[in-house]
């Protein structure tokens, strides 16, 4: 089988005691694996963490430990250790800030194995219209609408965001364009919340493209429901899609939301079926959709802990979690 080797760069990592934690692609090139306290290497606070000092690494289980005397925060001392399930409104700090640290490696690939993109993801060919105006160098606006997630939530610098990240990636893609980036999201909210604003936030702007992340507050568990069902949920986004598709030049992407702590108390195990309606959807309207979801999956299924990829342990990404959002869209984006 070919392979290549890769670079792996701010994969995020919590550890606890000197159990072996995974790291998302193996083998490991050896002597190439270098922890740090932050995802930005330049961040003026960074601690590098030394090799068989604070951690030793099995290059071919790829596989990583901190060592008892290690400098690397030990998530046994969270106050949520030991917790089987839990309300974020009963203890003072949830967060991982303070544990997660940062890791680069090379890593032997399979490039036709590894892949991002969910078999039903939208495709690029359904934004064709928008693309055409970056490379012809015109000027065109980004509206991002949904929650705190696509607010930026948990990022440790604003570059690290998705949507910042979309759009650096754009401008770096396309060096003729002049893009205007306007989020217009806000932290809690749910796709109800989203349509009582969507005609002032997003209509009345009239912007080229239109990126919506709806659905990790929506599948919120409160007592015996959610805070917006599946079937309402699926109501409100056709209502949205419907609505930007009147306007005559804007582009739309639907964005799947990554997967809640399933240990948190307020998690309703149901984020398949809100991203199931945006993958339909998707579909039936001819948009385009960043299946978050795909990714978070694959993610823990390579051995990622939820709490690698949640800055404040419930349901924000870290800044590498940001970065698996923003490559949800990168095979729509390519030039």
């Amino acid at each position: 089988m070919h392979s290549e080797s890769r670079r792996q760069i701010a994969e995020a990592f919590i550890f606890v005691q000197e159990e072996n934690m995974s790291t998302r692609y193996r083998p490991i090139v050896k002597g190439g694996m270098v922890l740090r306290s932050h995802a930005d290497e330049d961040h003026p606070d960074t601690i590098s963490y030394t090799e068989g000092i604070d951690y030793v690494v099995d290059y071919d289980r790829g596989v990583i430990r901190r060592t008892k005397k290690s400098r690397i925060p030990d998530w046994s001392h969270h106050e949520l250790y030991g917790q089987t399930a839990f309300d974020h409104a009963a203890f003072p700090n949830c967060s991982n800030r303070a544990f997660t640290v940062y890791g680069d490696y090379v890593y032997e690939s399979d490039p036709l194995a590894e892949s991002f993109v969910a078999p039903d993801s939208g495709n690029r060919a359904r934004m064709e219209r928008w693309l055409a105006k970056l490379r012809s160098g015109e000027e065109s606006s980004i509206v991002v609408f949904g929650d705190s997630i696509s607010a930026g939530g948990e990022a440790s610098e604003e570059k690290f965001r998705y949507a910042n990240r979309v759009h650096q990636f754009l401008v770096d893609e396309y060096p003729r364009s002049r893009i205007r980036l306007l989020n217009k999201s806000v932290g809690g909210e749910t796709s109800k919340d989203g349509m009582n604003r969507l005609q002032r936030d997003v209509i009345a702007l009239n912007p080229d493209l239109v990126i919506i992340g709806f659905g990790m507050n929506d599948q919120n568990k409160y007592g015996e429901g959610v805070g917006v069902p599946p079937a309402d949920f699926e109501s409100n986004l056709r209502q949205m899609i419907e609505a930007v598709k009147e306007l005559d030049n804007s582009d739309l992407v639907l964005v799947a939301p990554c997967l809640p702590n399933p240990t948190w108390w307020y998690a309703s195990g149901l984020t398949g079926e809100y991203a199931e309606v945006i993958r339909r959807l998707g579909r039936e309207y001819g948009v385009g959709v960043a299946d978050v979801t795909a990714i978070w999956e694959q993610e823990l299924a390579a051995g990622k802990s939820p709490g690698s990829l949640l800055l404040n342990n419930i349901n924000h990404p870290n800044d590498y979690g940001h970065w698996l959002y923003f490559q949800a869209f990168v095979p729509l984006l390519k030039a």
